[in-house]
């Protein structure tokens, strides 16, 4: 029972993240990554528990989100860099 209470503590406090993000959207992708990693890591420890194949596939689905959007604020820096890079030079490449 003491394992679950944390659990259910951090549940809460996911929620109210996200409710915080949902309420004062910032736009920032590093937000965006930090809770879905937030989510993916709850719902991998909750899928480890659990005997119930759709409890794995939504662990899952939470890690391939938490891949797409690590990737897409990759790409995102990238775009800043070489923008920041052409600026810097004239516009050249």
């Amino acid at each position: 029972m003491s394992e679950r209470s944390p659990r259910a503590r951090e549940i809460s406090d996911f929620l109210a993240a996200l409710r915080h993000r949902t309420e004062n959207p910032s736009g920032e992708t590093g937000s965006s990554v930090d809770l879905l990693a937030w989510k993916s890591s709850l719902l991998d420890r909750i899928a480890a528990d659990s005997e119930d194949p759709e409890t794995r596939v939504v662990a899952a689905e939470a890690r391939a989100d938490l891949a797409a959007a690590r990737s897409t604020a990759i790409a995102a820096h990238a775009h800043d860099e070489a923008q920041r890079y052409q600026s810097s030079h004239g516009g050249e490449a």
